[in-house]
């Protein structure tokens, strides 16, 4: 039994002497960048107030459907629609100290998404020419796939960054950097949807269905931060 824990003593302190000899060096390494957003989106609002509910759903309904029919013949690449919005309103206005309505109102929203965010700009023109005076939530951001591409050339800038750093390093005590023994993925920073403008009712008003200017529209980018934390052996 002594010969047994004599065995397995010497075994740990061999070990223990071992790990105490292996030379190491812990280094951080950092990548930043910024991020075009490559996804756009914004809402439209066809609305009709009419004397009755029945004539307010029907024009609602053909001006959603003239905006989509237009939006189409654009042939855009990669444009989606959604349904965002309905509803119908009885509409009061106070007067004489009572409520008294002024008819029904019905709106139908529509919201697009593309690839191209410039294209956002004539959807916007063609909206405005048809008469609808309600767009909002103009949204650019940076799409799951775009995020990913980004993020993993990010990882290997990162990564080459700590290699430098721990070069330099053991330059300067004489020595030789060994493989790598850890890598660590310590933090990054998930994208958001950036609002670069928010238009609102009046904003989008044309002169008598005249034709309104196509607005510019640029994304903001977003700010990519990758860090790493590696190990090497040093020789």
């Amino acid at each position: 039994m002594k010969l047994s824990y004599f065995l397995i003593l010497s075994v740990f302190f061999v070990s223990s002497a071992f790990s105490e000899e292996t030379k190491k060096v812990s280094v951080s390494g950092q990548c930043t960048a910024e991020v075009a957003p490559d996804r756009g989106s914004v809402n439209f609002v066809a609305e009709r107030v009419e004397k009755d509910a029945a004539t307010a759903i029907k024009k609602a309904t053909e001006l959603h459907e003239s905006l989509r029919a237009e939006f189409k013949k654009l042939n855009l690449k990669d444009l989606e629609f959604s349904s965002s919005e309905y509803s119908v309103q009885e509409r009061k206005e106070w007067e004489k100290n009572k409520n008294v309505s002024k008819g029904f109102a019905a709106r139908l929203g529509l919201k697009a998404v593309t690839h191209t965010i410039a294209d956002l700009g004539r959807l916007m023109e063609i909206a405005g020419r048809l008469g609808v005076t309600e767009t909002s939530g103009l949204t650019t951001y940076v799409s799951d796939a775009k995020w990913m591409e980004e993020k993993n050339r990010c990882l290997d800038a990162a990564a080459k960054n700590a290699e430098v750093k721990a070069q330099a390093l053991v330059k300067s005590l004489h020595a030789k950097l060994g493989k790598v023994l850890q890598i660590t993925e310590t933090s990054s920073v998930a994208p958001g949807p950036v609002q670069p403008m928010f238009m609102e009712r009046a904003m989008m008003k044309s002169d008598a269905r005249g034709s309104a200017p196509t607005p510019t529209i640029e994304g903001q980018k977003q700010s990519l931060v990758q860090d790493v934390q590696v190990v090497f052996l040093i020789e």
